[in-house]
């Protein structure tokens, strides 16, 4: 209702996605730009340079492993916004 199909695509009036997920979906990115902004302040004003770049190597396997590891097994529920 409100569109049709035009070249296998669907062409016309889409609903906006409810507000609880629109909000949700906003503290997500929030979160995800807080975590980057702790890392590059800890990483300019913490300790030394070799403790940094342990800590920012640390940081970053934990992300490799959330999400190319974990995430591609079968039991995982997958990446945020799969399903």
């Amino acid at each position: 209702e409100g569109g049709h199909l035009a070249g296998g695509h669907l062409v016309g009036r889409r609903e906006a996605p409810p507000t609880a997920l629109s909000i949700l979906y906003l503290l997500a990115v929030a979160l995800l730009v807080t975590w980057h902004l702790l890392l590059v302040v800890t990483l300019t004003y913490r300790h030394t340079w070799a403790r940094n770049a342990a800590g920012a190597a640390l940081g970053w396997a934990a992300w490799a492993l959330t999400y190319r590891g974990w995430y591609r097994w079968a039991w995982s529920p997958g990446p945020p916004g799969w399903g």
